[in-house]
């Protein structure tokens, strides 16, 4: 009777666990309903609660007939700490959109001849748009070659008696002041030149006559080598009882002697090539040849600066008296500048458009305002392009997400099928309100390589690499525990039970990584939210 009672006592034990486990699941899916999840994500984890939910029964299974047996400890389920490599992403979905558009507008009144593209049309750069009339476009720039000439006619004919003084005037007036500073820096440089040509010729003087003392000394140092060589010889001549020691010294001191008169010549030789080098420089130096040349060309400079600086000042005195009254010039100058920016500009928007409007990148056509055979409004709007070169994908995070971003982040980009590479290029500074009122923030992640595949506005699905943390300490993520205090885990110390607690760093949907509290190695429970008492005696088996 107390085996039934103690086998019910230990199914109860074990029912206790399962609803544990299920109050613990609900507690987690509550905190976790505060953050956005993807579907992937959630199957992902369903299984694993499912998993760990058999897990959690079996080891009912294995506890209650382990009790069943007398003087049996209860069984768990542990897992050893490891160094693993932990990756952390972040998925989500957005819509491709362009980050260059241009509208063409225009620039020109002539009817519309052809319009080439349609609203949705793909087109690669140089590609026409549409094209302009040709007969109105010949018609518009005819005319306004025809009032640029008769403008600039006017002009030349009311300048015609009095242009010659004013442009000589002009002319005096602007030479002047540039001849005198010319003159004035040509002398200063011409001074210059001539200092440092003076300066190199006293030094290449100065350096001869150096050469030259030391020529002599040279001279008289092996003079009297020669001549002490000479005495010595003379002397030891006269001694005829030198032993052979005596004679070999002799021989020594006659060998050393000759060699350094041997040696003192090579100098005085390449010191007598010094001098005549030293003679050939001063002479025919290159250097100065060129500083002497070059000086002579200044001094012309300056010849023709000052001869063409006293024929302006004669030609301004003659043409202070010639000039057109202030107001009528100006009158007059104004009238033909504001026909030359009118039919100068509509001769240049003429010529641009002659071979029709083209795209200026590769793109897609997304609005068109032209109608062919009608005639636009000024600086009307024509066509409007989005480029398919510079595109990113727009998405929207939640402020759980936010945290995990940040610029130049790398990402994998799927759109119908074709994976791209990009990074995050802008993350918004100002939240907005989605359609479930809840607050997200745009984020823009651009593309590295965009290729003919991409079409603007669809949806793509996105791979942000936000973290990465590689040989660290790490456990499953699902022995993680939480309260009020933060997180702890339950690890098996010789047969006994102990909680730890543990900050943890980043972590994706398998690992999470341990910053402290654990030691590779360490056992930690498969608590799947059951509470044990600290000190416990249990068995500990170990799982892959």
């Amino acid at each position: 009777m107390s085996q039934i009672s103690e086998n019910k006592t230990e199914e109860a034990k074990v029912t206790d666990v399962v609803n544990d486990t299920k109050e613990n699941k609900k507690e987690k899916k509550a905190k976790k309903e505060k953050k956005p999840m993807d579907k992937a994500k959630k199957k992902k984890i369903r299984r694993r609660i499912a998993v760990l939910v058999i897990v959690v029964l079996v080891a009912g299974f294995f506890v209650r007939n382990s009790i069943m047996a007398k003087n049996t400890l209860p069984t768990v389920f542990t897992m050893e700490v490891t160094i693993e490599d932990v990756e952390q992403t972040l998925r989500t979905n957005g819509t491709v959109k362009s980050m260059e558009t241009k509208s063409y507008f225009a620039a020109v009144m002539v009817p519309v001849s052809e319009v080439k593209v349609a609203v949705g049309d793909k087109v690669k750069k140089g590609d026409v748009l549409l094209k302009f009339d040709e007969a109105a476009l010949s018609e518009a720039r005819q005319e306004a070659e025809l009032k640029l000439a008769s403008s600039q006619g006017d002009y030349s004919s009311s300048l015609y008696k009095n242009n010659k003084y004013l442009a000589d005037l002009s002319e005096a007036n602007t030479n002047l002041p540039v001849l005198e500073q010319q003159i004035s820096d040509h002398e200063t440089y011409l001074k210059g030149l001539q200092k440092t040509i003076e300066d190199k010729k006293a030094w290449y003087a100065n350096q001869g006559a150096l050469l030259q003392v030391s020529l002599l000394e040279w001279e008289k140092t092996i003079s009297d080598e020669k001549k002490a060589l000479e005495e010595r010889n003379a002397y030891e001549a006269e001694s005829q009882d030198m032993d052979d020691k005596e004679k070999r010294e002799k021989r020594e001191r006659d060998d050393a002697a000759k060699n350094q008169i041997a040696q003192d010549e090579e100098t005085l030789l390449s010191l007598q090539e010094q001098v005549q080098y030293n003679s050939y420089e001063q002479q025919n130096n290159q250097e100065i040849r060129d500083l002497e040349r070059e000086a002579a060309e200044i001094e012309k400079i300056i010849a023709d600066a000052k001869e063409l600086k006293a024929k302006m000042e004669s030609q301004k005195e003659a043409s202070e008296d010639a000039m057109m009254d202030t107001g009528s010039k100006e009158k007059l100058e104004a009238d033909t500048a504001l026909q030359k920016l009118t039919n100068g500009g509509t001769l240049e928007s003429i010529q641009e458009v002659e071979s029709g409007i083209t795209a200026d990148f590769a793109g897609v056509v997304t609005e068109i305002n032209a109608v062919e055979g009608a005639t636009p409004a000024e600086n009307g709007k024509l066509v409007v392009l989005e480029s398919t070169d510079k595109v990113v994908i727009h998405a929207n995070v939640s402020k759980y997400d936010l945290e995990k971003l940040a610029v130049g982040q790398s990402a994998e980009i799927d759109i119908a099928g074709n994976m791209y590479e990009g990074k995050v290029d802008k993350i918004e500074g100002m939240a907005t309100t989605n359609n479930n009122g809840a607050a997200v923030v745009g984020v823009d992640i651009g593309i590295e390589k965009p290729d003919e595949n991409i079409f603007l506005g669809v949806e793509a699905k996105v791979v942000v690499h936000t973290a990465k943390a590689e040989g660290v300490t790490t456990i499953p993520m699902e022995l993680v525990n939480s309260d009020r205090d933060g997180d702890f885990v339950y690890v098996e110390e010789n047969g006994l039970v102990a909680k730890r607690r543990i900050t943890v760093g980043i972590s994706n949907e398998s690992l999470c990584e341990v910053k402290e509290g654990l030691s590779v190695g360490d056992k930690v429970i498969m608590s799947m939210g059951q509470e044990f008492e600290e000190g416990m005696a249990v068995t500990a088996v170990p799982q892959g």
